[in-house]
């Protein structure tokens, strides 16, 4: 009798059909070297050991894993900073790092700048600020500060009691010509994280694009929970997906973007399945999209492609705001406004200067109206539709 062979599988290489073993066409990715904080340093938060700990990174290599006692607690009077770094990871196994000073008005816990493929893992961070309350002159003391990292990740991460953000995003060094993205952040996923009590926004975009928050918990958050906010036109905040988050109490909203910048620089912004549990304590929408205006008013540019679908939101005025926006998707979504004092008439979507805008299917209890439209003088808003919504 002839035996079989046994079957070998067969792996597609540069589109030709070989039979090779896949282990020998496909390398599986090699496995990092763990390097372990050294056991001088201290983890029971009895001293700083910010500059030791800072020291010790300096000498683990990039692409290797750097890895802290678990469940310790390490003391910090200053930023714990890396610059430049790629592949590398920092697992804290759940240990905290806590500020044990005021500290200077732009110390964060962590900071990184430049560099690229960095994972921050299990690692939890808290400042001096257990109120959460804003403070002027401090709320640049974010628990991570990622400046222009080319991929950053952040799973499993707390920051608690910052004055600043819980996590900022931002360019590594100044570009202010519009298209001088290089420096700016990128490719950065926030999961499984929970930033609360933060002294400023839970987290805050300023100079970044394809940006991932999900499945994390945010606030209570001193302003916004999600601020996404370029200091200057040429600033990119764009390709950001929300998704899937619990957001607690705030001042500003959950999803709070001013600022300056229009289209290409900002814009194309995903909310989906996020849940609100405290409404929004001031007389803002729990969603604001606001273009700049000039002098006299008016929108010189306009942001385009949002989408916020079922998500279930808590306001005090108006469900979702919008100026200076095209093309928006508003469908499937539930947002309680209780009549309340001081803050106006509610309505679910409040339109000003926009166009293709299709409202769909959204519970907007207890809104006056389903939508308004409050055009600025010389802008006209078009193209808005709206089917099987309710209001009450």
């Amino acid at each position: 009798m002839t035996r079989r062979a046994a079957p070998v599988a067969l792996c597609l290489v540069t589109s030709v059909l070989v039979a090779l073993p896949c282990s020998l066409a496909l390398a599986a990715p090699p496995r990092t070297t763990v390097y372990k904080v050294p056991s001088k340093i201290k983890g029971d938060c009895s001293a700083a050991v910010d500059d030791k700990i800072s020291a010790w990174l300096a000498s683990v290599p990039d692409n290797s894993t750097a890895q802290f006692g678990q469940g310790r607690c390490y003391g910090q009077n200053g930023t714990i900073t890396l610059s430049g770094r790629r592949n590398l990871v920092i697992d804290g196994q759940g240990s905290e790092f806590r500020a044990l000073s005021p500290g200077d008005s732009h110390r964060s816990n962590w900071r990184f700048i430049g560099g690229a493929n960095v994972s921050v893992r299990n690692v939890a961070v808290r400042g001096t600020n257990p109120l959460g309350g804003y403070q002027a002159g401090f709320e640049w003391q974010h628990g991570f500060s990622i400046e222009g990292v080319q991929g950053m990740s952040l799973s499993n991460v707390q920051a608690r009691e910052t004055w600043g953000d819980g996590v900022y995003l931002d360019h590594s060094t100044n570009s202010p010509a519009c298209g001088d993205d290089a420096s700016s952040a990128r490719n950065v996923s926030i999961s499984g994280a929970r930033l609360e009590r933060t002294g400023r926004q839970g987290v805050a975009v300023v100079d970044a694009e394809n940006v991932t928050l999900q499945n994390s918990t945010v606030g209570p958050a001193a302003l916004a929970s999600v601020d996404i906010e370029t200091d200057y036109d040429c600033e990119i905040a764009r390709q950001i997906t929300i998704a899937g988050n619990q957001f607690g109490a705030n001042t500003w909203g959950v999803v709070a973007s001013v600022g300056f910048g229009a289209d290409p620089q900002v814009g194309n912004v995903t909310v989906t399945d996020n849940v609100q549990t405290v409404a929004t304590s001031g007389c803002f929408a729990p969603v604001r999209i606001l273009s700049p205006v000039d002098g006299a008013g008016q929108i010189p540019a306009y942001r385009r492609d949002y989408v916020f679908r079922r998500n279930q939101l808590m306001g005090t005025r108006n469900g979702f705001e919008f100026r200076g926006v095209d093309n928006i998707e508003v469908s499937s979504n539930t947002v309680q406004l209780p009549p309340t004092t001081g803050c106006g008439t509610r309505a679910g979507v409040l339109l000003a200067g926009t166009h293709t805008v299709a409202i769909t299917s959204n519970v907007f209890s207890g809104a006056n109206s389903v939508f308004i439209v409050r055009d600025p003088s010389g802008s006209q808003s078009s193209g808005i539709t709206s089917s099987g919504n309710t209001t009450g």
